[in-house]
């Protein structure tokens, strides 16, 4: 493998993504990976081989899938470039903040090292992305960012415990839906909060027709807020 290689999009996507699981402590594994991207189990497969073959990731005896060095760079080049995007999106052309990934998506394959250079120096060099996860190159070290700035996922938190929103995590950023939900709940990266009731672990599960039950009571801005376990599970918090 040659450190110049220019990679396809769809590898990009792949590294990406388990990049930002292990980032958040989720196993990876190619069941996994094939939710993530709606498609076969045999697409991952073969998809797998090839990044193995590549030098990009490697597989223990259980099928878990993590980077290889290479593999960790790969991933935070593409992901800079992202996350670079998703900030000109917003602090220089007024787009919101839950509406840019898709459209860095689309573009961060194609940005060049002399556009990146230029974003960077008219805004400052910025740490973060709009949803608050760092930006490769630009703090101490992205792979443990969540673990060097002590996050949890708010869902973890317990009743009568103030938190600051860090950020929205990166695997679900391409959930729409969910997004636009938080955005919302005015639940954006800096809010401060304070958790006053979890939802109900005892509970009956619900159908998978419903709505989520919003059972996790929030104090936001003097106002109580209420969302879904399934939301506060994404939102990686810390201490206010």
């Amino acid at each position: 493998m040659k450190t110049e290689e220019i990679l396809s999009a769809t590898v990009e996507e792949y590294l990406e993504m388990i990049y930002n699981m292990s980032m958040e402590d989720e196993v990876v594994i190619g069941a996994r990976l094939a939710q993530r991207f709606q498609v076969s189990p045999p697409t991952v497969t073969e998809m797998l081989k090839r990044l193995v073959r590549d030098g990009y990731v490697e597989m223990n005896s259980k099928r878990h899938v993590s980077l290889t060095e290479a593999g960790n760079q790969a991933a935070e080049a593409v992901l800079r470039r992202h996350r670079l995007t998703e900030r000109f999106l917003v602090d220089m052309l007024g787009m919101q903040w839950h509406e840019v990934h898709e459209e860095a998506c689309r573009l961060e394959h194609f940005i060049s090292g002399a556009v990146e250079s230029r974003v960077i120096a008219n805004l400052n060099n910025p740490m973060t992305c709009p949803h608050g996860n760092p930006i490769p190159g630009s703090v101490p070290n992205a792979r443990t960012y969540l673990k060097d700035n002590h996050a949890v996922r708010l869902s973890t938190v317990t009743n009568g415990t103030h938190v600051r929103i860090l950020c929205v995590s990166e695997v679900v950023e391409d959930e729409e839906a969910l997004i636009m939900y938080m955005h919302e709940k005015s639940l954006t990266p800096g809010t401060r909060l304070m958790m006053l009731a979890q939802a109900d672990a005892t509970a009956p599960a619900e159908s998978s027709e419903a709505e989520p039950q919003e059972k996790v009571r929030l104090l936001v801005d003097e106002r109580v807020v209420a969302i879904s376990a399934e939301a506060a599970a994404k939102l990686w918090v810390v201490p206010a």
